[in-house]
């Protein structure tokens, strides 16, 4: 698939809150497109950052450097190589529409960096930017394009009923099982689902379009979140609601749509499976391990464990890894 484009989709603290993985909350476009993909289970890192850079990296959070808040001072170190340069290097245009909280802003070494205001992290905006980005690209050369978006995480939710809709009044509210109560969880999780099912509506809106442009035929989509959702016992905690996280990708054939890969898998595995998928050289000295044969041999065995860490630094704490020379 050396030629075939790659998206990336990937949205903030969603966990498994999807109606594919069970959760009765409204996600009609990521349900349908639950049944053209393989999905998996498998878990990551609890905190935003850490995770977005072992998936990105391939290392651990305590070997990149990136074991807090990119925006807080623990970016994944420069030196460290990433699955965008690994793009770079074979000729595809690489673009970034939504965040980046992997590094600083603008610091990723996409060739087209389409963020340029906070809007710009919003699903609308990010699916808006992207669909354009598309259109006027220049379609000689295969692209590899992350969609990343702010919904649902909890700073979205005081938008709903504003910029994002709210669910109806008698919509049933979900609730996770083992999530202790609360003040206010009833809301908080009213307004979850609704910032759920604006991200879904705009993530329908993009898989429309790639069709509406024939790029179906030759991407592959990967839909994903960083984390598990939020709540005691979840996010930033090592507790399964803290790291469980949704996947679903979505082959150009169509080849195993509506599958399930129930092999133990982390998000560290990620670059490294891209680079055997794409035909790109598998970096060395990295932690992940590509699943890429689990996809047509899925009794395949992958990991017998996973080593999770929760190390989620704020500014001025701890000691920075400054990069390759401190790798084990």
């Amino acid at each position: 698939m050396q030629k075939t484009n790659f998206v990336y989709i990937v949205c903030h603290d969603l966990g498994r809150a999807m109606g594919s993985y069970g959760a009765s909350v409204p996600t009609p476009n990521l349900d349908r497109f639950a049944g053209e993909s393989i999905r998996f289970t498998h878990c990551a890192s609890p905190a935003c950052s850490p995770s977005r850079a072992c998936a990105m990296s391939g290392l651990h959070a305590h070997r990149s450097g990136a074991i807090g808040l990119s925006h807080m001072g623990w970016p994944l170190h420069l030196d460290w190589q990433t699955t965008v340069d690994d793009f770079n290097a074979a000729g595809y245009e690489t673009i970034l529409s939504g965040i980046n909280h992997e590094r600083y802003p603008r610091t990723d070494r996409y060739e087209t960096d389409l963020t340029r205001e906070w809007a710009d992290w919003n699903s609308d905006r990010a699916v808006d930017n992207a669909l354009r980005a598309l259109k006027e690209r220049d379609r000689s050369r295969p692209f590899y394009l992350n969609i990343a978006t702010q919904e649902p995480h909890g700073c979205t939710w005081p938008a709903v009923g504003k910029r994002i809709p709210a669910l109806p009044p008698d919509t049933p509210v979900w609730e996770p099982p083992g999530m202790p109560d609360y003040p206010g969880k009833e809301d908080d999780f009213r307004r979850f689902a609704a910032s759920i099912a604006f991200m879904d509506h705009h993530i329908g809106r993009f898989l429309d379009g790639l069709d509406e442009l024939g790029l179906r035929e030759n991407t592959v989509v990967l839909f994903t979140t960083d984390h598990g959702i939020a709540g005691p016992r979840a996010k930033g905690t090592l507790y399964g609601l803290g790291t469980e996280i949704a996947m679903l990708l979505r082959l150009p054939d169509g080849r195993h749509a509506g599958e399930t890969r129930e092999s133990l898998l982390s998000n560290l595995d990620f670059r490294p499976t891209w680079c055997e998928a794409f035909g790109l050289p598998i970096p060395g000295q990295i932690d992940g391990k590509s699943f890429w044969p689990v996809i047509d041999a899925p009794s395949l065995p992958h990991r017998d464990h996973l080593y999770l860490v929760k190390n989620l630094l704020r500014h001025g704490q701890g000691s920075f890894a400054s990069g390759p020379q401190n790798t084990p």
